[in-house]
């Protein structure tokens, strides 16, 4: 049986892409989404903050392309990293590796520039 956990996350770049390379020399970016979603319509809405990870070629785009506050769309894969905390108890957190990004439109920034992985 194949477990496929694909994603897809629309929303605006919280903080400024954080690129770097691995031991091995490949590239990876960092950065997150804030995605609202909402209960009902008389309730403010809630707000997620997505973690988005992604590798080389994608990676050195996000690293050059996106910024703070730019409207994008994450297609990718769900992934859970897990690590034992300084207590000796085990940690976990998930987030998305990005496959293909698409920047929408916003007030301030009007582009059609996409990239994915392939």
């Amino acid at each position: 049986m194949s477990n496929n956990s694909s994603a897809r996350v629309e929303g605006y770049v919280t903080h400024e892409p954080q690129l770097r390379t691995t031991k091995t020399g490949k590239t990876i970016c960092h950065f997150s989404v804030a995605m609202n979603h909402y209960s009902s319509p008389e309730e403010s809405p809630k707000v997620s903050f997505i973690d988005i990870e992604t590798w080389e070629k994608l990676a050195d785009f996000c690293g050059k392309s996106i910024n703070k506050g730019r409207r994008v769309m994450v297609f990718g894969q769900l992934r859970q990293d897990r690590w034992e905390g300084k207590d000796g108890r085990i940690q976990s957190k998930i987030k998305v590796v990005g496959r293909e990004i698409k920047f929408l439109e916003s007030s301030s920034v009007k582009t059609g520039d996409d990239a994915s992985a392939n």
